[in-house]
């Protein structure tokens, strides 16, 4: 799949952002990403998804070639494709990076990654919030999702070094974190590959 993607500061939800486009013709493969949304929100719509800077924020747009009441069941599988990478970057193995049900990327500190899969005739927007940086104000919650960040994991020997100099030198976060949503979405597209081969 060719991404086309679209670059922010901020907006309110990339989530609403894609959508928008989607019904003004743009094809699969169009993506948002935003350093900050002011109306982010997760799998459960009444549940706000609280975006600061230092984390990385994009939905996407998929045409599953699947029967879309096996659209659901992508979600784990899509997060387990996030969550490897995520491990790669940290350097850090299964027992540290989990996937929690439906599609929350977990580690012992708290919630690392939440995703959103919403379908609509046909079509699917899915969103990713990922915490790498500390945000400049801690992140208040309900306490039933503590959040986590990649930063906090792996050590100076187990990150990958693109990773290892975004820590050390904060001009370089916002390209780590464009470079980082081209994996996720490098390997959200060959998990949806190998789970249309599936339905071959």
């Amino acid at each position: 799949m060719n991404f086309d993607i679209i670059y922010k500061d901020v907006t309110g939800s990339t989530n609403d952002d894609v959508w928008d486009l989607a019904n003004h013709g743009a094809h699969p493969g169009v993506a948002v990403r935003a350093l900050r949304q002011e109306s982010g929100r997760g799998q459960w719509k009444t549940r706000p998804w609280v975006s600061p800077e230092g984390g990385l924020y994009f939905s996407v747009l998929l045409e599953p070639r699947i029967p879309e009441e096996e659209f659901p069941s992508m979600s784990p599988r899509l997060a387990e494709a996030v969550a490897r990478i995520v491990r790669s970057i940290a350097g850090v193995t299964e027992n540290e990076i989990w996937v929690k049900p439906a599609n929350d990327v977990m580690c012992e500190a708290g919630k690392l990654c939440g995703m959103s899969l919403d379908a609509k005739d046909g079509k699917v927007v899915l969103g990713v919030g990922l915490n790498v940086f500390h945000p400049k104000e801690p992140i208040v919650t309900d306490g039933r999702n503590v959040a986590a960040y990649v930063c906090d994991l792996g050590t100076e020997e187990s990150r990958s070094l693109p990773f290892a100099n975004a820590l050390s030198n904060p001009l370089l976060r916002v390209q780590y974190l464009d470079a980082v949503m081209q994996g996720l979405l490098g390997a959200i597209d060959l998990e949806l590959s190998a789970i249309e081969c599936e339905h071959i």
